[in-house]
């Protein structure tokens, strides 16, 4: 899991919706995309679903391909749904409080996280982002300290633990979100979240030429500084945050 900006998901996410109104045409998914593939995976599930209602891992597929889109209500639903079937299934437990991160509902996530327990990196994460968001830094970066100690190498906990750390004024915060998004398997949420952090601490003019070094456009580079800027004052109620 991981605390990072959603600006990197809006995209997709209107792409997602476009394209799902387009799955009666017959030339639909000619060419192979991640946003085609992901659109006719959907409608393999719904209609999965409609075969077997209780299906539990067609309805924990779905809250994931919609998650990875950034479609945060629709994947909530998913899990919701699979939960009624399952509900002390604990991957079920994690997603819907990934989604409760994400829309920035951090009290409700901090009791998914307490149902999640923090046996793991996983439930460590959660549990992290949802103190992160109650305004409980200390506590939350803790928490990433121990979840690092555990996962040295875990991109998606270094990366959380430089946001919190930005939030708390650490001037070592921007170097390990830097480390993270130069890492060779990051992504780019670890990117973006470098950017955000470098807003954050008021690195602009490092984020903005090592965000465009490793791919971002300059206008989406902009955008996340914004919210960096935002998060000065306002912490995590700036910046709203999911999990992998």
């Amino acid at each position: 899991m991981s605390l990072v900006p959603v600006l990197s998901r809006l995209m997709p996410a209107m792409m997602l919706a476009a394209l799902t109104s387009a799955c009666n045409d017959p030339n639909f998914g000619v060419a192979e995309t991640r946003q085609t593939t992901a659109v006719e995976r959907v409608v393999e599930l719904r209609r999965a679903l409609k075969t077997n209602p209780a299906d539990t891992a067609a309805l924990s597929r779905l809250g994931d391909l919609y998650a990875d889109q950034g479609m945060w209500a629709e994947s909530m639903g998913a899990y919701r749904e699979a939960l009624i079937l399952s509900p002390s299934d604990r991957n079920l437990v994690l997603g819907y409080g990934r989604g409760q991160l994400a829309v920035g509902d951090f009290g409700g996530a901090l009791k998914t996280a307490a149902q999640a327990g923090d046996s793991d990196v996983r439930g460590m994460l959660l549990k992290a982002g949802a103190l992160a968001g109650a305004g409980q830094l200390a506590q939350s970066r803790a928490l990433l300290e121990r979840a690092r100690a555990i996962a040295p190498r875990d991109l998606d906990v270094r990366s959380n633990l430089s946001l919190v750390a930005a939030l708390q004024r650490d001037p070592t915060a921007y170097g390990i979100a830097r480390a993270a998004a130069f890492a060779p398997d990051a992504d780019f949420s670890h990117i973006r979240n470098m950017v955000l952090v470098g807003g954050i601490t008021g690195n602009d003019g490092s984020a903005a030429q090592d965000g465009e070094r490793r791919g971002l456009d300059p206008s989406e580079i902009g955008g996340i500084l914004s919210v960096g800027h935002r998060a000065r004052t306002q912490g995590m109620s700036a910046v709203t945050v999911l999990t992998r």
